[in-house]
């Protein structure tokens, strides 16, 4: 779409960020698939391609571990009642639900402090095991990395697999998603940030940004799934279908907002796993609150599905190379988002 790309090339020539890759949806398949700009700035700078594959962040949350954990309620070994003591024994907040954690409502922190010193995954659990509420359980929603972690534990716990396996069994394989995994080619892998600290040195390519999913090995419920626009399409053309990996009822429990607090200066709406379009929202002001679900991932991805305007939109980038100080593409989510959702789903 001319404007969408007239956008992301004068924020790629000012040097916002190297380059992106998007796609826009509708229920009958592709309207716009495009890759622009740079692969890689340093150590020299490459032009984008077609075959890139991005670290996603946040998306994961999303796109993998919340629809595993809604596949599993679906074959009834798990609820939404669950306590997560009752499957992480060694977990000390016995009230906290799957519920709490999928709505960001379980009083636990955000992050772990100093993650980029975490060396293992034993050492990342034992930091998830000790945490201490920071609210009372459903009282505040606080966007918690530590409660999709948690919940990432809990479906190796329950299918006794490896997200990465469970994910391709029930997600990616079904769906046609070719190029998503937890560990791709490092050759087809966009660069991210240069991490220099005591764990790692050097441009990360091929390896997650995230510290945390890092130490964990790569594969965490929060963070280290890695895609494509195009792959990322597929996943939403399947949901405006309703022909996903989830059946209908259960894929309809994901849109309705669960818990909503607002205040003077904020309005927080979130439904099971997604967030929810308020305020200055990175899907922009057009779309329909009810029927859209969104989400964001801190390396410079966005994306989300509106089933009242017959479309869905994912935007991919290494908004965090060479550095995190350079990120620039979050100004740019509202209006692209409004541009989307004035095609109504039409041809272009």
């Amino acid at each position: 779409m001319k404007e969408i790309d007239e956008n992301l090339l004068k924020a790629i020539d000012e040097g916002s960020f190297p380059g992106a890759s998007y796609a826009i949806v509708n229920e009958s398949g592709f309207i716009d698939l495009k890759t622009l700009g740079y692969f890689r700035l340093l150590p020299e700078k490459e032009e984008n391609r077609t075959d890139v594959i991005y670290d996603v962040a946040s998306l994961t949350k999303v796109i993998s571990t919340t629809t595993m954990i809604m596949k599993l309620i679906e074959d009834k070994k798990l609820s939404l009642e669950t306590h997560i003591s009752d499957v992480l024994h060694d977990f000390k907040h016995h009230d906290i639900t799957v519920y709490h954690l999928m709505t960001h409502t379980s009083g636990l922190p955000a992050d772990i402090r100093r993650a980029f010193t975490l060396r293992s995954r034993d050492e990342v659990i034992g930091k998830l095991y000790e945490a201490d509420l920071i609210n009372p359980v459903g009282e505040k929603i606080v966007y918690s990395d530590i409660g999709y972690m948690l919940l990432g534990l809990m479906i190796e716990k329950i299918t006794g697999k490896k997200l990465s396996d469970y994910a391709d069994e029930v997600i990616f394989k079904p769906l046609g998603m070719k190029h998503t995994s937890y560990h791709p080619p490092k050759e087809k892998a966009a660069p991210t940030e240069y991490r220099n600290d005591m764990v790692y040195q050097g441009f990360l390519q091929g390896l997650v940004h995230d510290e945390k999913a890092f130490a964990m090995g790569g594969e965490a419920g929060h963070a280290g799934l890695f895609s494509t626009a195009e792959d990322i399409g597929l996943f939403m053309i399947a949901i405006l279908r309703k022909d996903f990996v989830l059946k209908n009822e259960t894929l309809d429990l994901l849109f309705p907002v669960r818990e909503e607090r607002k205040t003077e200066d904020s309005h927080l709406a979130r439904a099971l796993g997604w967030d929810k379009p308020t305020g200055r929202s990175s899907a922009g002001s057009l779309v329909d609150f009810k029927e859209t679900i969104i989400h964001t991932g801190f390396t410079g991805c966005n994306m989300f599905m509106d089933r009242k305007h017959n479309i869905g939109f994912v935007l991919l980038s290494n908004d965090v190379h060479p550095s995190r100080e350079t990120k620039g593409i979050l100004k740019l989510r509202h209006d692209l988002g409004n541009l989307v959702v004035a095609m109504k789903g039409s041809k272009v």
